[in-house]
């Protein structure tokens, strides 16, 4: 068994965390906040509050409150020159920010089909937006099994990717098997049944990799575990795609033009607080090597305040989105129990 490499973070390291981190940040938008594809969303992340308008709005109060506690850490930490507490904030304020992004989008459908002649979305065999979060899921994985260097993936680090592959995996799996069921040609239940089947056989070649690679840390096995998530990453790049088609997914909502300026009232203020922290992951990443320049500094300061007034923002948007549509606490959407 060859000796793990001794682990070691530097501006790199960090600069790999700034780019994925944006990369993730930026694609949860596109997904939800830079679609005319109108629907709720329904994952665990928001599973608690996804029920009302009211229960979404204080959600995303209250993380946007910790964002700014977040981004002014990241701040200190790097002046400072404690760069892996840097990179563990920017992934805390990651996945804040995409808890925010997806209760900003379901609060913006709530509200735009409680106006006057809107109609609600209409679910089909397969949850879009969860197959994609999950496809996603997957590609990030895999990033990080070929970008992070060799002496930072530590057995903790193996063991969390493997568990999140075996995670995302399971909602493929789950909503595959679904649609198969659902759907009444034979064709595609076939088709969904052999996809599902070669994402699952491709898994299974990268997690055995992956237990190899905690034994032998060499590059020859990194690179390995790389060949294996390429597979993957492609297959479920081909069974993502065929359950998107549009006979699988339902019908988006059909909204007035009344519903669809409610609507972006709250996505603009969601992109705006994703467009701040993307920014702050960027001028992180140029200013790894001389954080305390004057320059660097004053980007540093801008961004922290441009997530302090995009987070008043949306608050306010929230606020106002609800005042206009009167909106009770239990405005809901009826098929949300409907797991897809």
């Amino acid at each position: 068994m060859a000796a793990a490499p001794k682990p070691s973070f530097g501006p790199n390291s960090l600069a790999i965390v700034c780019e994925m981190s944006a990369n993730k940040m930026q694609t949860i938008a596109d997904l939800l906040l830079l679609t005319s594809d109108i629907r709720p969303v329904n994952t665990d992340g928001i599973a608690s509050v996804r029920e009302s308008y009211a229960k979404c709005k204080d959600n995303i109060v209250a993380k946007t409150k910790g964002l700014f506690i977040i981004a002014r850490d990241v701040r200190a930490q790097l002046i400072a020159g404690k760069l892996k507490d840097v990179a563990h904030s920017l992934q805390e304020l990651t996945s804040t920010v995409v808890n925010i992004i997806e209760s900003c989008s379901h609060s913006a459908y709530l509200a735009a089909i409680s106006e006057s002649g809107c109609r609600q979305a209409i679910p089909g065999i397969v949850d879009k937006y969860k197959c994609q979060r999950a496809k996603f899921g997957i590609q990030h994985c895999c990033a990080k099994i070929q970008k992070v260097p060799l002496p930072e993936l530590s057995s903790t680090l193996i063991l969390d990717l493997s568990s999140d592959i075996t995670k995302y995996l399971t909602v493929l799996t789950n909503a595959s098997k679904l649609a198969s069921e659902a759907t009444k040609d034979q064709y595609e239940k076939e088709q969904y049944k052999l996809a599902i089947k070669c994402v699952t056989a491709c898994t299974s070649a990268l997690l055995v990799s992956l237990r190899q690679f905690q034994r032998i840390r060499d590059e020859k096995c990194r690179q390995r575990c790389v060949s294996f998530s390429k597979s993957l990453v492609q297959s479920c790049e081909a069974l993502v795609t065929f359950a998107s088609e549009p006979e699988h997914i339902g019908t988006p909502a059909k909204l007035t033009q009344v519903g669809k300026e409610t609507q972006n009232m709250v996505l603009a203020g969601g992109m705006s607080v994703a467009s701040s922290c993307i920014q702050l992951c960027q001028v992180v990443r140029y200013a790894i090597y001389d954080p305390c320049s004057i320059i660097n500094s004053r980007k540093l300061t801008t961004c922290c305040s441009s997530i302090i007034d995009s987070s008043k923002l949306l608050n306010r948007s929230l606020q106002e989105s609800g005042s206009r549509n009167v909106l009770p606490s239990s405005v809901s959407c009826p098929h949300l129990n409907q797991t897809l």
